[in-house]
């Protein structure tokens, strides 16, 4: 039963990761206008450092940071990583991750967590590139923040592939715009998706798909 849940979560990460041929800069514009209206109302905030193939929210880290929100990083260490102040330059690591030239580890308890995405599944949890970085990370915490799962193009699994270590989220954001064979999702937009179900983002409010 193991290996075959672990067959097809191999499998669904191959599928997201062909599935991410987009517009990154129209994406991240959109996905970044939805998470600062989530973030700007929390003050300690762990981001990451986006690669070309994740959604570049570096706006809306240097906006709120001119907010002087306290913004936080991942930096990478032995199989998980530690979290650090964000602060320039960044410098290119291991998996051609940025990092900070700060090391310092913070004690800072962070209320919101942003985290990147390759897909998740109906149970709302965590599909990454398979290093389980972040699960590790997440396991050491003795709370909770809130977690908001972000992605250039949704790729939702409808079976159950994750394990029970994926960290879940509270919120997931991403963008999909139209496409003939798209079922349900056939309007162009913004797609909002909470735990609760779905939602379609449209210019006089939120609609359920």
């Amino acid at each position: 039963m193991e290996n075959e849940k672990f067959k097809m979560k191999n499998e669904f990460r191959k599928l997201c990761l062909n599935h991410l041929k987009h517009n990154r800069y129209l994406f991240s514009k959109q996905i970044g206008k939805q998470l600062y209206s989530i973030a700007k109302n929390y003050k300690k905030i762990l981001f990451f450092i986006p690669l070309k193939n994740e959604p570049d929210i570096r706006c809306v880290i240097n906006k709120l940071r001119r907010e002087n929100k306290e913004i936080f990083v991942p930096f990478m260490q032995d199989l998980s990583f530690k979290m650090v102040k964000y602060t320039l330059p960044l410098q290119k690591k291991k998996f051609s991750i940025l990092e900070p030239l700060n090391k310092n580890k913070t004690l800072s308890k962070i209320d919101l967590a942003v985290v990147p995405v390759v897909g998740i599944d109906k149970s709302f949890k965590r599909v990454g590139f398979g290093k389980g970085m972040y699960d590790r990370f997440f396991a050491k915490l003795k709370y909770k923040p809130k977690i908001v799962f972000v992605q250039l193009r949704p790729c939702i699994s409808k079976d159950i592939v994750t394990d029970k270590f994926d960290i879940k989220a509270d919120e997931y954001i991403s963008f999909k715009t139209r496409s003939k064979n798209d079922g349900n999702f056939n309007n162009s937009g913004f797609y909002f998706i909470r735990s609760r179900g779905i939602f379609h983002s449209k210019k006089n409010g939120a609609g359920k798909v």
